[in-house]
């Protein structure tokens, strides 16, 4: 499946039914995780990697590290009295919230149809680097959950689609 081209897509046309499309997809996405965020930028930031317009447009970056610090907080809390020591306790939480699990999940709920960002390879339809952007991209929309509404939402958007016990 290849994700929308929003690079190309900005720079051919500046029709506004496009811009309207393409958010009515991100939201659709946001749905599908019960997330209702009050900032629609925030969104489109939390989907934008930094490859995307060369970083000319704020990035998922700081949300990606915000959501990433409460993910782990999170899993970690969940797996406190299930283990018995600190190096089995980090690679328990490391595993439960590794790259390929977090791209699997940010797929099944569709973000690779919506996030921002441009492949490193020339070749079309090549998926270099895709499940680190994806990854990347899930820990940023944890982090806007965790900005927007708080870490009550962000531990049940957690709970839910990402870490189900």
């Amino acid at each position: 499946m290849i994700g929308i081209n929003y690079e190309a897509r900005a720079y051919m046309s500046n029709n506004t039914s496009t811009s309207q499309e393409d958010s009515a997809k991100v939201s659709a996405v946001y749905k599908r995780f019960g997330v209702d965020l009050s900032d629609s930028s925030l969104m489109t930031q939390a989907i934008t990697h930094k490859s995307f317009a060369h970083g000319s447009v704020p990035t998922n970056e700081k949300l990606g590290h915000l959501g990433r610090t409460f993910l782990e907080l999170h899993v970690t809390e969940q797996k406190w009295d299930k283990v018995n020591s600190n190096k089995t306790l980090r690679s328990s939480v490391a595993h439960s919230i590794a790259t390929d699990k977090l791209a699997k999940v940010a797929r099944s709920m569709g973000v690779d149809e919506i996030m921002r960002w441009k492949s490193p390879s020339s070749t079309p339809g090549a998926k270099t680097g895709e499940d680190t952007v994806l990854a990347n991209t899930m820990e940023a929309i944890v982090g806007a959950v965790y900005h927007d509404k708080g870490s009550k939402a962000a531990r049940e958007l957690i709970t839910k689609h990402i870490y189900t016990y």
